[in-house]
Order: structure tokens, then C-alpha cells, then sequence
């Protein structure tokens, strides 16, 4: 064991935390065989985590005989998606900036391209495809990989409810992060997205004016304007907010019901 301890060493002393078979093949002088068997070994001893296919990353000894992906998301999916423009979103992003009560198992990413690997450190991963030109907006860079900010997370969980699972969750969300968001952020990402953002930032005033959250984000809705669905997957309206005409499929007591408001 002693020589495959010494090459986490060096990839350790190269700041290397995530690394590739190709790797662990070139250090140990172009063997396949010998990287295999190596990387077998220390994936036994619980020393290594395999992201995916040829990519791996070094535990810390803090978080031994857990996974990566649960130990450090964005540096399984930095290692993972290396060379991608992509960016932690959806469920993942309101999970990792600590907006949910229980946590998320499925990976979300945010990607340019399509991958072939359909998991991330044993754990299920839904790539979303995304322009170039929005796939960094308002993210933040993380380690080796990029995050939705608070904004960037609140406001693509209200564009895609359906990326979320129900509106109580992303009122749940909002509820954990209203106090620190910035509307002008917010309101900058619906511009960005159009017709499509627009509505998603209705949603979520529209959430935090009548649950009493201190978002601050107050669209101007034009009086002939539209009404839109609070979730666009459903058809029933119960209660319907005029200010930002948006309509909804459950009622405000039941929604402060799930935020304890």
C-alpha cells in the first residue's frame, strides 16, 4: 500500500483532489495494468471515490467510507463535468445553499452539451441543457465547478417548477432565502429570459407578498396583462393574486402551513 499512499501524495501536493485514470497511468510510468490495480486498491481501502468513468478524487480523511458527491458536490461534479460549461442548479443549488429541510439525492446540472454518464458518484444525475450565454448568469464559481447564486436558484427553481416537484417546495425555498436575496438580481435574470423570465419572477412575488416574505421583488404587471399559473402543470385555480395576476393551485394557508409562517 505504501507506493499507492505515496501517489496520493503527490497528486495531493499537486493540488490534485480530482484526477483521471490517464493520471494515475502517466505517474506511474504508462502502465495500464498497474493504474487499474492501483486505483482498485485504493478504492477498497475507501482511500479514493470514482466519480464516474476514468475520473476519480481523493477522500479526506474526515469523510472516509462516504461519498464524494455527499461529502463535496461541487468537487465530484468539477471533476466530472471538467472542460463543460455547467453550473449546480435547480434542487441541488436550493440544497447546497441550505434552503431545503430534508436533502436532495439527485444530482441537478445545468449543462451546453449532453453527457454519456448518468451518475455522480453513485448518485442519479439529470443534466439540464442550457444556452451558453445564460449557463454562468448570476452563478457563482465554486471549487472546480460553477453554482447557482441564492437568485440564480430561486429564480430557475420558479421558471421550472417542474425541476422543483411542487410549489411547496420552492415556497420553502423562498422562505429560507427571501431575507438575503437581492430582487434587482432577480429581476436582471427575468430580463435575460424573456417572456418566460418575466413570469417566473411574478411567481415569485407574488409567493412572497402573500406569505409576508421580505423579498422585496415587485414586477410591474400591466392591468391587461395575462394571468399566469403559480405551477404551469396545473389547471385548477383556487385563488387567484390581482397585483402580479398570477393564479394559484393551492390557498396561502396551506402554503404557510408548510413554512411555518
Amino acid at each position: 500500500m505504501t507506493r499507492q499512499l505515496d501517489l496520493l501524495d503527490t497528486l495531493a501536493l499537486e493540488g490534485r483532489n480530482e484526477f483521471t485514470f490517464a493520471d494515475v497511468n502517466a505517474l506511474l510510468g504508462g502502465s495500464t495494468a498497474a493504474a487499474a490495480n492501483t486505483l482498485r486498491r485504493l478504492r477498497d481501502a475507501g482511500l479514493v471515490d470514482r466519480l464516474t468513468r476514468g475520473h476519480y478524487s481523493i477522500r479526506s480523511l474526515g469523510s472516509l467510507g462516504t461519498s464524494a458527491a455527499v461529502d463535496n458536490l461541487t468537487s465530484a461534479v468539477g471533476g466530472v463535468f471538467e472542460g463543460r460549461e455547467h453550473r449546480i442548479a435547480y434542487l441541488s443549488a436550493l440544497d447546497e445553499l441550505g434552503l431545503l429541510s430534508h436533502p436532495v439525492r439527485r444530482v441537478f446540472v445545468a449543462c451546453t452539451q449532453q453527457v454519456r454518464f448518468s451518475h455522480v458518484s453513485r448518485r442519479p444525475l439529470r443534466v439540464v441543457i442550457e444556452r451558453p450565454e445564460t449557463i454562468h448568469l448570476e452563478a457563482e464559481a465554486v471549487r472546480t465547478s460553477w453554482r447557482s447564486s441564492l437568485e440564480r436558484a430561486l429564480f430557475e427553481s420558479a421558471l421550472r417548477l417542474d425541476l422543483v416537484g411542487s410549489v411547496e417546495r420552492l415556497a420553502e425555498a423562498l422562505a429560507a432565502g427571501s431575507a438575503d436575496a437581492e430582487p434587482k438580481r432577480i429581476a436582471r435574470l427575468a430580463v435575460a429570459f424573456g417572456a418566460r423570465g418575466r413570469a417566473a419572477e411574478r411567481r415569485l412575488a407574488s409567493l412572497a407578498t402573500a406569505l409576508d416574505l421580505p423579498l422585496g421583488s415587485h414586477p410591474l404587471v400591466a392591468r391587461r396583462q395575462s394571468p399566469i399559473r403559480l405551477d404551469p402543470r396545473e389547471t385548477e385555480v383556487v385563488w387567484t393574486d390581482d397585483r402580479f395576476k398570477v393564479g394559484w393551485n393551492t390557498t396561502v394557508d396551506e402554503l404557510r402551513a408548510v413554512i411555518g409562517n
